[in-house]
């Protein structure tokens, strides 16, 4: 996984729960059995790409890769749900709120229970929270999601969400902070979670 460009590097990786059985079919690039073709799924450019907007600066979240088949309609959704489960985390844990501060009481958003059991214990890693008392705010510079996407039955069950989120803090702490890496989701009751995350943080 690329790391920012400078300073030090903090990184943590917790895979939860059926992690491995649905990131193998992803990062192996295998196809379910039921489908047809073993090729992934080509995009159409306009289907590729969405912007969430939130601050000053748009999310742009777009799918990289389909390991199945799977509708456009179907596409786009996962595209717009997935992406702002990844926005609530960001919201909640680096961007929003009033600094400075060091209480970060629901960073996780999104998250299975197990996860955010998990993410609890990479609080200084995942949130503001060791640098929040000397932060008067936040500037978001950059935030882009890349999604790949597990799908069988024309449905999506499972993605990778690979991202990079850059902002400038005010302060006290000025500079600028680069968080990257990849979230692991799945939609248990229709709903899609974080079940698993591989992040790194550091100084650009």
């Amino acid at each position: 996984m690329p790391r920012p460009s400078a300073g030090r590097v903090h990184r943590a990786r917790r895979l939860v729960g059926l992690a491995l059985v649905l990131l193998v079919p992803l990062t192996s690039a295998c196809q379910p059995t039921a489908e047809p073709s073993a090729a992934p799924e080509r995009l159409s450019r306009s289907d590729a790409r969405a912007t969430l907007a939130s601050h000053s600066v748009p999310t742009k979240v777009g799918i990289h890769r389909v390991h199945g088949r799977l509708p456009v309609a179907r596409r786009k959704a996962v595209r717009k749900d997935v992406g702002r489960v990844v926005d609530r985390w960001w919201e909640a844990a680096y961007l929003g709120g009033t600094y400075p501060r060091s209480s970060f009481p629901a960073a996780f958003p999104g998250f299975t229970a197990a996860a955010e059991q998990r993410a609890r214990a990479d609080k200084a890693l995942l949130t503001n929270q060791t640098a929040g008392p000397r932060i008067d705010s936040v500037t978001p510079r950059k935030r882009s999601v890349t999604l790949d996407v597990l799908a069988s039955g024309r449905q999506a069950r499972a993605v990778t969400a690979q991202f990079v989120l850059r902002f400038d803090t005010s302060g006290p702490r000025t500079g600028t902070t680069t968080v990257r890496g990849r979230l692991f989701l799945t939609r248990p009751r229709g709903a899609w979670r974080v079940f698993g995350y591989d992040v790194a943080k550091g100084a650009r």
